[in-house]
């Protein structure tokens, strides 16, 4: 049998440790190989990191405001100038080489709306309104706001932070919880697959799918693993083989040498299941039917749904935010005007540094003329 030492105990895959979860035999006989303590593979996990519940973490503060153009933080108030957007503050660059003038980009810059606006649709949005009641709260005091404008919002702002969030450091858990739902896109059935953390409740990947047992899932895996950083200690599915497959290929071995259990024993009893998963599953539910049908599988209203669940909502049962218990905290309490500032400023960095790297001046000429180069300036 496979056994492997999680959460203190050692867990076998034996008959009788699944039917009754206590310690069986095997397990007595590895305590007294080691003495109690974990395997010397158990205790490297590629990162020395381990996850502890309730920790003392740092808040995310508010980017500063950045020159557009060299990316320095010294700069000045200019003057302020009007559009038909209304007043915008504009600053100059105090460093020597660059000294222009440039406005502030905080994920709402050229918009025609406020960044209020944006952000009271999104959250009405994810809190389960529909686009048409959404619509007309918002044609109050903004009467000439199309259904379309909203549209592109609830698209462009999930693909403006996924950048940001997948480049922070989590602190999980090592038990990893996996399970599908069934949904409807333009009336064909399809399949959604997810993946959850068991101590932050963190929701870290999902997939869409058309069959339950036979659409592979190790593309989810091999996400989740990023995420982490290491391969879970504990993987906790049904008896679905699709996950079965996908943890042999992609979680049973890390790089450092340690190994993951797979656990697919689901009783109703209680001893070993997925009820957090399930419990996520209803809440999933009860977003999609708000959608009024997904369009697409691509669609980017579940990432909203994931990233509302990780860093705008709290959580019941652990009376924080799924992304506080993995050791990421905003500062700013209107969490999604954080994340949307931060993802902005790292969006505008990784430009800078891509720009910075073939610059006009290195690029080789050719017959007199110079080469043009495949970025914008």
């Amino acid at each position: 049998y496979r056994i492997a030492y999680v959460l203190g105990k050692w867990c076998c895959g034996c008959k009788a440790f699944a039917h009754t979860g206590r310690a069986c035999k095997h397990g007595a006989a590895m305590k007294h190989l080691f003495g109690g303590a974990p395997p010397p593979q158990a205790r490297c996990r590629g990162r020395p990191r381990r996850w502890r519940p309730r920790r003392r973490i740092p808040a995310i503060k508010t980017p500063p405001i950045k020159c557009r153009f060299c990316r320095t933080t010294e700069s000045t108030t200019s003057y302020e100038r009007e559009n038909k957007y209304g007043k915008v503050q504009v600053y100059r660059c105090l460093d020597a080489k660059c000294g222009r003038r440039f406005t502030h980009d905080d994920g709402f810059l050229y918009m025609t709306y406020r960044g209020n606006v944006v952000i009271v649709a999104i959250e009405d949005r994810c809190g389960g309104k529909t686009t048409h009641n959404i619509l007309d709260s918002l044609r109050k005091t903004h009467p000439e706001l199309a259904r379309s404008t909203l549209h592109v919002w609830f698209v462009k702002y999930p693909r403006l932070v996924s950048p940001y969030l997948m480049s922070l450091d989590y602190y999980l858990s090592p038990v990893m919880l996996a399970d599908e739902i069934v949904v409807y896109i333009n009336g064909v059935r399809h399949v959604i697959f997810s993946t959850e953390d068991e101590g932050t409740r963190f929701y870290t990947e999902l997939q869409f799918g058309r069959f339950k047992g036979s659409h592979s899932v190790k593309a989810m895996f091999k996400m989740d693993v990023e995420v982490r950083g290491c391969v879970p200690e504990l993987v906790k599915t049904d008896g679905a083989l699709n996950f079965s497959s996908a943890h042999d290929a992609v979680m049973r071995y890390d790089v450092s040498g340690a190994t993951s259990f797979h656990v697919r024993h689901i009783h109703a009893d209680g001893d070993i299941n997925t009820n957090m998963k399930e419990k996520h599953n209803d809440t999933l539910r009860d977003f999609e039917t708000t959608c009024r049908g997904l369009k697409t599988p691509h669609s980017t209203y579940m990432a909203m749904h994931q990233i509302h669940f990780n860093f705008v909502r709290t959580h019941t049962e652990l009376g924080m935010r799924p992304s506080e218990a993995a050791g990421v905290s905003f500062e700013d309490p209107d969490k999604w005007r954080a994340i949307i500032a931060c993802a902005a400023d790292f969006n505008a960095d990784e430009e800078a540094r891509r720009r910075k790297k073939t610059s006009r001046s290195d690029l080789p000429r050719q017959a007199g003329f110079q080469v043009v180069s495949r970025f914008r300036y």
